[in-house]
């Protein structure tokens, strides 16, 4: 923010998604949702892209305020928009901000539109001033974001189910842009429900926006002292969704994302088969053979989720880092309906959580699951880009069964893998590693460090 991130690039960029967009010779005038989450200065870079917009003849639709991420993608398909730029650097840390484009399926862009966009700001780079002082605000409108996709939401839960739990839950809206959606939508449907980190302060700094353990430490807190049956979080765009057991424990997405994959099969009836990132817990293909659905694999990064979930027959679109979405709601991750469909399965199971994961494992084995991230330089990543060549790969003993280069490299085992990838938003190499006993994910890990140390 205030470096590469500035008023002058956020023009630059206006302007060139503009061009692309009337290079496309529409029929009419294309239209646009603006949206932003609660970092510092995203709604001013907002309104400053619909202005740009407007200009151009571009109609730019703004919501009320900030907004999740998936109220943005439903409001994109309902009302028949040409896709988003949305305000939002998810995770990282305050000082950052960035853009995201969704589609007209209200799914995150491929590289395929975002090369073409990215070329024409090349193309005015060096030529492109901005011209304040000839305003034209007549092509930008708002759009209710907030209503219909609580509606949507209330038609995609059992909260019948959970309000007969009795079930006392508290929400941590990490000052992002679910506040009084998550929080609001359990107090309508008259569930015990208190909340934390409601203000939209996300610059503040005091927390990482996004639901890990390191930022849910508040919330485990406050769940143990209170005696609470669940904590539950979004991060800062309400893409992700994080869960806190009753004793305070972080319950990472890899283990419950597999028993609720069960529970939407055996339960909910949901036809197809199952999108996963190749850094996904095998676990969910245990489940998969079981109920005898298939399994499509992809790089990491949601859009190529998105993509295959829209492809294929398929029901859920899952991936390793707390995000998720289902077919029949939005092609986005959608941190608040994972929260509630969590919930869901333990009220209708009448269970806690460490009785779900109990029963579930004396039916799939637990697999642990790890990832590490090292900084990227120059040696490491010659090294990570050998190993992509060589077909024979010593790893400590164990018999590399076959070898997938569907993004980084990953050895699959008898019963476990490892994967060194190198990261698209971060200058990172992550190692990944799963098996059945954690020593051997740890020492999985130890291996994959040193094939690049």
């Amino acid at each position: 923010m205030g470096y590469e991130f500035s008023f002058g690039n956020v023009r630059l960029f206006a302007q060139g998604f503009a061009n692309y967009l009337m290079n496309t010779k529409p029929s009419r005038a294309p239209r646009i949702l603006v949206g932003y989450d609660t970092r510092h200065l995203s709604r001013k870079f907002a309104q400053e892209v619909a202005k740009i917009f407007s200009l151009n003849g571009i109609i730019a639709l703004i919501p009320q305020r900030d907004a999740p991420m998936a109220a943005i993608s439903l409001a994109i398909t309902r009302n028949r928009l040409d896709g988003a730029v949305i305000f939002t650097a998810s995770f990282n840390k305050p000082i950052f901000n960035g853009i995201k484009l969704l589609d007209r399926h209200g799914a995150p862009a491929l590289p395929s539109l975002t090369s073409l966009v990215e070329k024409e700001i090349e193309a005015i780079a060096d030529s492109y001033e901005f011209k304040p002082q000839y305003p034209n605000d007549s092509f930008i409108d708002r759009v209710s974001v907030r209503t219909p996709y609580i509606k949507h939401i209330e038609g995609n839960i059992d909260f019948e189910t959970i309000r007969q739990s009795k079930k006392k839950i508290i929400v941590d809206n990490l000052f992002g842009a679910s506040r009084d959606y998550l929080d609001f939508i359990l107090n309508e449907n008259e569930i015990q429900v208190d909340s934390i980190h409601n203000l939209p302060d996300a610059s503040s700094g005091k927390v990482i926006p996004y639901c890990g353990p390191e930022s849910l430490s508040e919330l485990a807190r406050m769940v143990v002292e209170t005696r609470a049956d669940i904590g539950l979080a979004t991060d800062i765009d309400g893409d992700r969704f994080g869960i806190v057991d009753c004793r305070g424990r972080y319950i990472d997405s890899n283990m419950i994302i597999p028993p609720l994959v069960e529970y939407l099969i055996s339960v909910r009836k949901m036809e197809g088969g199952i999108v996963k990132s190749i850094s996904t817990t095998n676990n969910i293909r245990k489940v998969a053979d079981y109920y005898s659905r298939r399994v499509f694999v992809t790089p990491v990064g949601f859009k190529y989720l998105a993509h295959m979930l829209a492809l294929r027959k398929t029901f859920i679109a899952v991936e390793s880092s707390n995000g998720a979405a289902l077919r029949q709601s939005t092609l986005i991750k959608d941190g608040i309906l994972f929260n509630l469909l969590v919930v869901e399965m333990l009220a209708h199971y009448r269970v806690n959580m460490d009785t779900l994961l109990k029963t579930f494992y004396s039916k799939f084995p637990r697999l642990y699951n790890k990832e590490v991230a090292v900084v990227k330089n120059g040696e490491r990543s010659n090294k990570l880009a050998s190993l992509l060549e060589r077909e024979i790969v010593d790893l400590g003993g164990y018999p590399v069964k076959r070898t997938s280069l569907i993004d980084g490299v990953k050895y699959i085992l008898n019963d476990s893998w490892l994967l060194l990838r190198e990261s698209g938003t971060s200058n990172v190499i992550r190692i990944y590693s799963e098996s059945p006993k954690l020593k051997q994910t740890n020492e999985l890990i130890k291996i994959g460090r040193n094939l690049i140390e």
